[in-house]
């Protein structure tokens, strides 16, 4: 990536960095959320597919497959869903319902503040998706929700990679079962 576009992408380039070292052409990669740093996740796999429920972010991009996503939930609420995995399920595409990835980012939907959906079904869904020696990284896990999310459902941290994301490995820590 150019210069000037590592200045417009919310993940620092040591987490991008850390990402993409797990990926190579026979990959395939799921990512919650769609950023400045899209196009980047497109160039390092097979197969990257892309989760978004903000329509902005979803049309700001073309030639690439992505699903625009609804999220029932409200992050004021996600105490009470902690343990409530049904209500957790994310309606997805018939395309990749039964699918399981490699790799997978979770950077999305918002989660920032009381009006935000929150990422409580993304790190529920991805524990479920990841394929068994897959990765998970999930952004903002400096947050309380995100935290607790990963605690129950991701199970013990492979690595912090900075302040604000953690890495799982399904081979290393055993992502938590049903």
């Amino acid at each position: 990536m150019e210069m000037e576009q590592w200045r417009t992408i919310q993940l620092s380039k040591e987490q991008t960095k850390v990402i993409s070292n797990q990926l190579n052409h026979n990959s395939e990669m799921l990512v919650f959320g769609m950023g400045n740093d899209t196009p980047l996740w497109i160039s390092k796999c097979k197969n990257t597919i892309f989760l978004e429920d903000n329509v902005d972010w979803f049309y700001r991009f073309d030639g690439m497959k992505k699903y625009l996503v609804k999220y029932d939930t409200d992050i004021t609420d996600w105490k009470g869903l902690l343990n409530e995995r049904k209500k957790l399920h994310l309606k997805l595409p018939d395309e990749i319902a039964g699918m399981k990835f490699d790799v997978i980012l979770v950077d999305g939907p918002a989660g920032y503040n009381d009006d935000c959906p929150g990422r409580m079904k993304s790190i529920y869904m991805a524990s479920r998706m990841v394929k068994k020696k897959g990765h998970i990284f999930v952004h903002d896990c400096d947050r309380e929700v995100e935290e607790a999310y990963c605690d129950k459902y991701l199970g013990d941290v492979y690595k912090i990679v900075d302040t604000d994301m953690r890495w799982y490995n399904g081979d290393k820590n055993g992502i938590k079962e049903d």
